[in-house]
């Protein structure tokens, strides 16, 4: 069975934010904000993290989005897709709106952080890498 990170959203809309291809890495975040006219304040990001992406089918843009477990129909179009199979707790569904998007990855975080908008958890998880007294 699949372990699907529960998500906040509290109506929160996400974008995509970072990819890396040399690390298969995707952040997803709702950035915090100002409150508007159309919507309140947020003290802080919302980040979900996918490492060791396959595969992904994602809009730029995600309205009040949710995380699911993928269905058998899904997952067949999946692995006709990537010509392969693929373990179904490998799949993550972004529940948007009407829409059901993909993402085929080794692992998936959900995480609340205070950074800078433009701070990404790709390099902060590099920056310690290479510091002295590791090995």
């Amino acid at each position: 069975m699949s372990a699907i990170p529960a998500l906040p959203t509290l109506g929160r809309d996400f974008l995509v934010w970072e990819y890396q291809v040399s690390h298969s890495q995707l952040l997803l975040r709702s950035p915090k904000a100002p409150a508007t006219d159309a919507c309140p304040a947020f003290s802080t990001n919302l980040d979900i993290v996918f490492l060791g992406v396959d595969y992904m089918a994602v809009p730029r843009s995600l309205k009040r989005l949710a995380l699911d477990r993928v269905t058998a129909i899904e997952l067949e179009a999946i692995e006709a897709t990537l010509g392969a199979s693929t373990a179904p707790h490998r799949v993550t569904i972004l529940v948007s709106g009407s829409g059901r998007f993909p993402v085929v990855a080794a692992s998936v975080a959900v995480s609340e952080n205070d950074w800078d908008i433009f701070d990404s958890p790709f390099e902060f998880r590099s920056r310690f890498r290479d510091a002295p007294g590791r090995v």
